[in-house]
């Protein structure tokens, strides 16, 4: 497994990893990167996680399909 998503606008750029590492883990990461006008950082941070393939599934897959039927909703206005 080895996703990889990433989101700019304005300044804000967004970026979501997810792989599979050694030990049968998945490793989820979001970062978070703001820059203004002068081209300054005003936020720069992220978050790592690690879940066992089991957890993964059981943290993410309602999610995900929680999230597919509000991105059809939102998609079918």
């Amino acid at each position: 497994m080895n996703y990889e998503y990433v989101t700019e606008r304005n300044g804000l750029t967004r970026h979501i990893k997810i792989k599979s590492v050694p030990y049968d883990l998945i490793e989820v990461t979001f970062k978070t990167k703001l820059i203004d006008e002068k081209g300054e950082v005003v936020v720069d941070n992220g978050h790592t996680g690690f879940f066992e393939r089991k957890e993964f599934v059981e943290l993410f897959e309602q999610l995900i399909i929680d999230m597919k039927g509000e991105i059809e909703n939102a998609n079918s206005i």
